[in-house]
C-alpha cells in the first residue's frame, strides 16, 4: 500500500506545472542586479533538469519498481526536467539571497500596464521588495 501511495505522489509531482509569472526578490536590491543574478544562475539549469531526471528515475525504481517507475518517469520527462531547471536556477539565486516572489494577477496587470523605464522602475521596486501600494512613480 505505501508503495501505491508513494507511486501515486510521485506521478502528481511529475505533473506539476510550472510556477507562473515571478520575479527574485532581495531587499534593497533592483532590476539590473537581479538581471545579472539570474543570468550567472542561467548555468545552472541544465546540470538542475538533468538531476532532477536522474533522481526520478532512481525514486520511482525505489518506490514503485523496476517496470512501473521508469514508466511513469518517463512518461514525464519533459516536465520533471523543466521544473528541474527551474529548481537549479531558484537554488543558486538563494545562495546569493533571492526569493523567488509569484506574481499576483493585479501585479501582473500593473506590470503589462506600463512600458519602457516606467516598467523597469517598477519591476525594481518589486525585486526590492517593494509592493504596488507602496511605488511612487517618478515624475519626468
Amino acid at each position: 500500500m505505501k508503495k501505491l501511495l508513494f507511486g501515486a505522489l510521485l506521478v502528481l509531482s511529475a505533473c506539476a506545472a510550472n510556477p507562473g509569472p515571478s520575479i527574485p526578490v532581495k531587499p534593497g536590491h533592483d532590476l539590473a542586479f537581479a538581471r545579472r543574478a539570474v543570468q550567472g544562475c542561467s548555468a545552472n539549469a541544465e546540470a538542475g533538469g538533468t538531476s532532477a531526471v536522474v533522481g526520478g528515475y532512481a525514486t520511482g525504481v525505489i518506490l514503485v519498481g523496476v517496470v512501473l517507475g521508469p514508466a511513469i518517469v518517463g512518461m514525464n520527462q519533459d516536465t520533471i526536467y523543466e521544473n528541474g531547471k527551474i529548481d537549479g536556477v531558484d537554488r543558486c539565486l538563494a545562495k546569493h539571497g533571492f526569493e523567488r516572489r509569484e506574481l499576483t494577477d493585479g501585479e501582473v496587470f500593473w506590470l503589462g500596464d506600463s512600458y519602457g523605464t516606467e516598467r523597469e522602475n517598477r519591476l525594481s521596486h518589486l525585486i526590492g521588495g517593494g509592493t504596488v501600494e507602496s511605488y511612487k512613480p517618478t515624475l519626468n
